[in-house]
């Protein structure tokens, strides 16, 4: 993690120059005394437009979004200097420690956010917060793989283990969704190793075992790019994001969960007020609102990710409250395994490996 935090404070350094410093104009109110903006630094589309007006035409407040592209764009920009810029951020959980280690958050006063009770209490607490002091869970993705089970049984094969993906019949069947660090973990777990390991020897270990399993992967692609063709019934089995499969799942009704006895990672967006805000009782208010459960089913319905505000769960639409991915059953739940920091050395080896995978592909 230091070594990561020292190449973004590099990058941060250089965008100095560009990062300006809001001005001591006074600031307009409501009538009820709230300042009218508050701006929040979230992923690309990523938050429903409905839902900010709504919040605006509730309280006054508009919401002045800003977007990033990733969690290492999201924390060079914060480091280079907030200046009161942004309010809230919204990172992913395995980047919450360098946040608050880099002073970068705010503690949240919970009096003003009582409806932090509606979220699963499966979901609160959780390691990279577990004093809950910091964060607001947002949405969430579970990387799994599926099959089609047609295609299984033309091939008279089966999904159910890592053993099974390396059936000769499976050649030029298996779609990736290309991700360094979820494709090594997933040679980890099938080697027996934790999938967060960052252990070189493990690590080695995965990147022969993906080796082996080229002969019967068809593509490391983007994760829309392997969504549309299992919805076009173009391979037997896939690696993918939560949100892909429920999307696939409703165009093409032969896609099913496969390896349903191994792990499964999570990744938990969530929400951070962040530190030299001038706009924390706003920001606390616009959290609150959005753990309201007919704001965040909106949300869920608008962006079909794991969703942890149980409350919510009876607003939604049925096929979304039915989808063990949106709603995770016990079974999901208990064969969870998250990623909480990343060793440096660890991502080298990672992407050394995955390089080598590929390269070895031709």
């Amino acid at each position: 993690m230091k070594k990561i935090v020292s190449l973004i404070v590099c990058f941060a350094l250089a965008l100095c120059a560009f990062t300006a410093c809001s001005g001591g104009k006074e600031e307009e109110k409501t009538a009820d005394g709230y300042a009218k903006q508050l701006y929040l630094y979230n992923w690309s589309e990523y938050m429903s437009q409905e839902v900010l007006d709504l919040f605006e035409q509730e309280y006054g407040i508009k919401v002045v979004e800003t977007t990033f592209e990733s969690n290492d764009e999201m924390l060079a920009k914060l480091m280079a200097g907030n200046n009161g810029m942004y309010d809230i951020a919204v990172p992913s959980n395995f980047y919450i420690q360098a946040m608050i280690e880099n002073g970068l958050v705010e503690e949240i006063d919970w009096n003003n956010v009582p409806n932090i009770e509606n979220i699963d209490p499966d979901f609160r607490n959780m390691e990279f917060d577990p004093d809950e002091k910091y964060t607001v869970p947002y949405m969430g993705t579970v990387a799994c793989w599926v099959a089609n089970t047609d295609r299984l049984s033309s091939l008279g094969v089966k999904a159910d283990s890592y053993s099974d993906l390396t059936n000769d019949k499976l050649k030029g069947e298996i779609l990736i969704s290309d991700d360094t660090q979820g494709n090594i973990s997933q040679g980890l777990m099938a080697c027996g190793f934790d999938g967060t390991s960052q252990d070189y020897d493990q690590i080695q270990k995965a990147k022969e075992w993906l080796l082996n399993l080229n002969s019967n992967v068809k593509a490391y692609a983007l994760p829309a790019d392997v969504r549309d063709s299992m919805i076009r019934n173009e391979a037997a089995v896939a690696y993918m994001y939560s949100g892909n499969i429920v999307q696939a799942m409703e165009e093409n009704d032969k896609i099913r969960l496969a390896l349903n006895n191994e792990k499964i990672s999570l990744s938990m967006d969530t929400f951070v007020i962040l530190k030299g805000t001038k706009h924390k009782t706003e920001a606390e208010l616009f959290l609150n609102f959005l753990l309201r459960p007919e704001i965040s089913a909106k949300l869920i319905e608008q962006f079909p990710y794991v969703c942890f505000n149980k409350a919510a769960v009876d607003y939604l639409p049925e096929n979304l409250a039915n989808s063990p991915l949106v709603v995770l059953t016990d079974d999901l739940k208990n064969r969870i395994y998250m990623y909480n920091t990343f060793d440096g050395d660890g991502i080298t080896y990672g992407i050394e490996a995955m390089t080598e995978v590929k390269t070895a592909r031709g």
